[in-house]
């Protein structure tokens, strides 16, 4: 059972937002070291699959990739609740959603006024170090950024304001999982975020215009029947389209 530790995602709103590129390309490795470099690019992910690269950035890019497949900003993440249960009990309870009838729903994305908050500058001064562990050494952070724990901890709490906080957790360790995106386009919204919450293991959604980006992982020997009833809401109408990619490697700049 393996838990990694308390992390932090921004909220978006209208003034801060994020964006995200899938992109096929012939020459991935060649973009992906370019887009190491690229001052706006806050995680970069090399993968098999539909898209060869995951680009997402604080700005928006002067010019898209050739080979583009998919481009926008980003809604707030979505972390479902991990159930206690073993896959095979999930995968059927999956399977029982889909026997059911289910109404079209669509929400619209929107993106609100940022709230003015104190310790703002101090919390993007300390965002970098906590992103993706809020128990790192907190007095280490101050030393190196020579503040005290006075204005750290304005910035801590201004972080949580702003912020979704996630516990990725997978109950027989990472490594005995397969990782994957899976990109969609869906007319039921409620019946997505409902099936894939279903997973017993860490799951990520959010969305791109009108496209379910979702990260999503299954012990191996249990995927075939996953993406099974993936392709079973195809065919019933529930997914109008998908692309799956699965990561290799990934890349987020250093604090």
């Amino acid at each position: 059972m393996v838990f990694f530790p308390p992390q932090i995602r921004i909220k978006m709103y209208k003034t801060r937002k994020e964006y995200i590129y899938l992109v096929e390309c012939d020459n991935p490795h060649k973009l992906y070291e370019y887009y190491r470099k690229h001052p706006d690019v806050i995680y970069l992910v090399f993968t098999h699959g539909k898209f060869n690269l995951l680009i997402q950035t604080k700005k928006p890019l002067d010019i898209a990739p050739k080979g583009t497949l998919l481009q926008g900003s980003r809604s707030n993440y979505e972390y479902p609740e991990t159930p206690y249960c073993s896959f095979d009990s999930a995968l059927d309870r999956m399977e029982a959603l889909l026997n059911k009838e289910h109404e079209p729903s669509k929400t619209t994305v929107t993106y609100p006024d940022e709230p003015k908050l104190k310790g703002a500058n101090y919390g993007w001064m300390i965002f970098p170090h906590l992103k993706y562990d809020l128990r790192s050494n907190y007095t280490s952070i101050v030393k190196k950024l020579g503040i005290s724990f006075g204005p750290f901890y304005k910035g801590y709490e201004y972080l949580l304001s702003v912020s979704t906080v996630l516990l990725p957790y997978y109950p027989f360790g990472f490594l005995n999982y397969l990782p994957e995106f899976i990109a969609l386009e869906t007319d039921y919204e409620k019946l997505i975020s409902e099936f894939f919450s279903y997973l017993p293991s860490h799951v990520s959604m959010t969305r791109v215009d009108d496209t379910f980006l979702i990260h999503a992982s299954c012990p191996y020997m249990k995927e075939r029947r996953f993406h099974l009833l993936v392709y079973r809401m195809v065919e019933l109408g529930y997914i109008r389209r998908f692309w799956t990619a699965t990561p290799v490697f990934h890349w987020t700049p250093d604090p």
